[in-house]
């Protein structure tokens, strides 16, 4: 048995981070129902990066992303009837995920307590970009600007070139990580205490989160840090990259032996006892003439052959690669983080490649049960199971309430 099974999640969140939180519920076994706007749903379906034909067919590469596991209903919040339904939805549920802006499900006397009068154990999650307190709790923002205003920017690059944002949505996708981590935590509070939990998440405080070693750094010295380029965080004056015969190679020497360990495989035994390269200080002091050495002995082969001896050594090292590097490698295929669902059940005439969670389990781990859905696939099954009759869910339909 999966972890989540018999837990229900209703998911009313948009773009990345929420329908990412409710994707990791989903591939653990709960049973998440996402709720989206009626008509053509939730505007990340038609996007057109990466292959616009799926976005066409309101499929788009982000939104199968994240969206495999879950069954669609669409409901008007704005709309009268729609009040009704939610909250009889919501009864249901164990989970309530919604990052929608701060207030607006209150206004619409949706709110975590309005949903505590019909459920009272509910487990509710509200994402949202700056917290649902402070002087900015109003204020929306996606993954970009959050690197922006939280300074991630201005240490990512060199000197030269930052501010830099990291390449992909890495603050949405770790909130999304974050929210299922709190769910999961505040379920197992229930099962112990019978009561349920309000979590205030933010995308701000996760990607504070991701920098902890940085502003724990500055807040206790009040020395800012700056962008190191390719440097490990450690600043260890052999951790950077190098130039070789062909190829970038990262390494990262952190511990004395593994220095000790490069520097013996280069041909550089003699550096080891050089008081110039001593560990601590002097050795950050000619960080340097250490680099110097060590790059005119890598430029005898080529990255893949350093990446080879200087593993088997003990030596943290790696090619500098391209992500479709990376994801033809061996290592990513052996690891079964890619999850291929067939043609015959994607409705697309393609099979479609979705991503699983990041860890695996001995049995009854993450995994993909069913295929993204159409717009409000699930409509009528869903509101069945809450007792509404054909009748009824046509006059919704017909009210545009779904």
């Amino acid at each position: 048995m999966q972890p989540f099974a018999g837990i229900r999640v209703l998911d009313v969140t948009r773009v990345l981070a929420g329908p990412f939180c409710g994707y990791q519920l989903a591939l653990l076994g709960a049973e998440v129902i996402k709720v989206e706007p009626p008509g053509r749903g939730e505007t990340i379906r038609w996007r057109a990066t990466g292959d616009p034909e799926l976005g066409r067919q309101g499929m788009s590469l982000g939104f199968l992303t994240q969206s495999a596991n879950k069954r669609f209903v669409t409901l008007d919040l704005d709309k009268p009837g729609a009040r009704d339904v939610f909250l009889r939805l919501a009864a249901t549920c164990d989970v309530v995920v919604e990052n929608l802006r701060t207030g607006s499900m209150e206004k619409r006397g949706l709110g975590y307590e309005a949903v505590r009068a019909v459920k009272p154990d509910v487990v509710w999650c509200a994402i949202s970009a700056y917290g649902r307190n402070g002087p900015k709790q109003q204020h929306p923002a996606y993954d970009s600007v959050i690197q922006g205003w939280s300074g991630m920017m201005s240490i990512t690059g060199t000197k030269e070139s930052a501010p830099l944002k990291a390449g992909p949505p890495i603050i949405d996708y770790a909130t999304g990580l974050a929210a299922a981590y709190a769910v999961s935590a505040a379920l197992f509070q229930r099962s112990r205490t019978g009561e349920g939990q309000y979590i205030d998440l933010s995308m701000l405080d996760t990607n504070l989160a991701l920098m902890s070693s940085v502003v724990t750094q500055y807040v206790n010295t009040g020395t800012p840090p700056q962008p190191a380029g390719n440097d490990a965080s450690s600043r260890a004056p052999s951790s950077t990259t190098f130039e070789t015969k062909e190829g970038l190679l990262a390494i990262a020497t952190n511990e004395e032996h593994q220095v000790v360990g490069l520097l013996r495989h280069l041909g550089l035994a003699a550096l080891v006892d050089d008081p110039r390269f001593a560990p601590g200080e002097a050795r950050r002091q000619h960080t340097a003439e250490l680099r110097a050495a060590i790059q005119e002995k890598l430029r005898a082969q080529t990255a893949l052959q350093w990446e080879a001896e200087l593993n088997a050594k003990g030596v943290p090292a790696g090619r500098v690669r391209t992500i479709p590097e990376t994801m033809a490698e061996a290592q990513v295929a052996a690891r079964g983080f890619m999850h291929t669902i067939p043609a015959a059940e994607t409705g697309i005439g393609k099979d479609v490649q979705v991503p699983l969670a990041p860890f695996r389990f001995a049995h009854d781990g993450p995994a993909v049960r069913s295929a993204p859905k159409g717009v409000g696939a699930d409509n009528d099954a869903v509101l069945g199971e809450l007792g509404y009759s054909p009748d009824e869910i046509a006059g919704l339909r017909s009210a545009a309430v779904i």
